[in-house]
């Protein structure tokens, strides 16, 4: 319920525009965010490419996405 919490319930909006923000920049590179973070830089990295990050952000961030509708 990543999207849920953070309330973006479009993504298209300008309002979840800073959640985006954040979101991609932590997937990106995590240690940006928290030097101490255990989560890995995937875009920094290169563990993911541009693709595959997008396909991330919309898992959390999508109301459709599984991990939204509950």
């Amino acid at each position: 319920q990543y999207g849920k919490l953070r309330g973006v319930s479009d993504p298209g909006s300008a309002a979840a525009q800073p959640i985006l923000r954040y979101t991609w920049g932590k997937i990106y590179n995590s240690k940006a965010y928290n030097a101490c973070s255990g989560m890995p830089r995937f875009g920094h990295a290169g563990l993911l490419n541009e693709e595959q990050m997008r396909h991330v952000m919309a898992l959390l961030l999508d109301p459709r996405s599984p991990v939204n509708s509950q």
